[in-house]
């Protein structure tokens, strides 16, 4: 039997963000939903069957969610092995500048200005969905949203054009958030995270548009790499994407497979 309140209330004391609360609760109940106890051979089971039936990524944060309950559990000598990841050279499964361009023209044609202004708000302040949801009126008129993520404030800022474009829709909007529930919910008074990501593939089949690349981070790939072809400050847009690291926002300098392999046929002419 697992203890997932108190589980939570130790991450909370712990300063972690409600998404990764939320990530690690579900991998919680998923482990106790397939096994009685929480034993070593249980949870190595649990691994190779994330390893079958997810991505890497997924199996691994949830082999770090239960690592994590392993030690509030007091049983630290359980845990596993995490996934070794292979780190990516070049952003790929990326959404394409015309791509995103022919998406904002069909919601322009059905309006449909909350996906209109959900897609432009995404792609131009490179914030995490986790982060973009948590965004309000407020924020509008200062320019900026200031949210508490990764034990530290982060500050995101919204461009001037974005804000003067959008004034009109937002103000027709009975919420302090700029996106609101679909529906009245006493989870969550704004749209989910989840939610994002269902209305993006429900996107993809409408407009035709390759759903491998119709994905919140997709977007946040799409303003990275966009900013680097106007400005190559990686430690501007460091700060600016939230990295702790600059190496993780050099990935932007890099050339897709598909350029890199376009600039070796074009080289090879000797």
């Amino acid at each position: 039997m697992s203890d997932l309140k108190g589980f939570v209330a130790w991450l909370r004391e712990d300063e972690m963000s409600q998404n990764t609360i939320d990530q690690y609760s579900f991998s919680v109940r998923e482990f106790f939903s397939k096994y009685d106890e929480l034993t070593k051979a249980n949870l190595i089971d649990y691994k190779q069957w994330l390893l079958n039936t997810r991505s890497p990524r997924t199996a691994d944060v949830r082999c770090i969610a239960m690592n994590r309950y392993c030690v509030y559990a007091g049983k630290p000598e359980l845990r596993i092995k995490t996934i070794k990841i292979h780190k990516a050279i070049a952003t790929e499964n990326v959404i394409k500048k015309a791509e995103y361009e022919k998406l904002l023209d069909c919601l322009e044609k059905d309006k449909d200005w909350r996906g209109y202004w959900l897609i432009e708000f995404m792609a131009k302040t490179g914030a995490r969905v986790s982060e973009l949801i948590q965004f309000q009126k407020k924020d509008l008129e200062r320019g900026y949203c200031e949210l508490w993520t990764k034990g530290k404030i982060r500050r995101i800022y919204i461009p001037d054009m974005v804000i003067e474009k959008s004034k009109a829709y937002f103000e027709s909007i009975n919420s302090n958030w700029l996106f609101p529930s679909y529906a009245n919910s006493s989870k969550s008074p704004h749209l989910s995270a989840r939610g994002v990501d269902e209305k993006l593939k429900s996107y993809a089949k409408k407009y035709g548009i390759r759903k491998e690349v119709m994905h919140p981070h997709s977007f946040r790939h799409l303003f990275g790499i966009e900013f680097v072809k106007r400005n190559k400050n990686i430690a501007l847009l460091a700060d600016l994407m939230g990295h702790e690291s600059v190496d993780t926002t050099a990935i932007y300098l890099r050339l897709s497979a598909e350029e890199q392999a376009a600039a070796l046929n074009a080289a090879m002419d000797w």
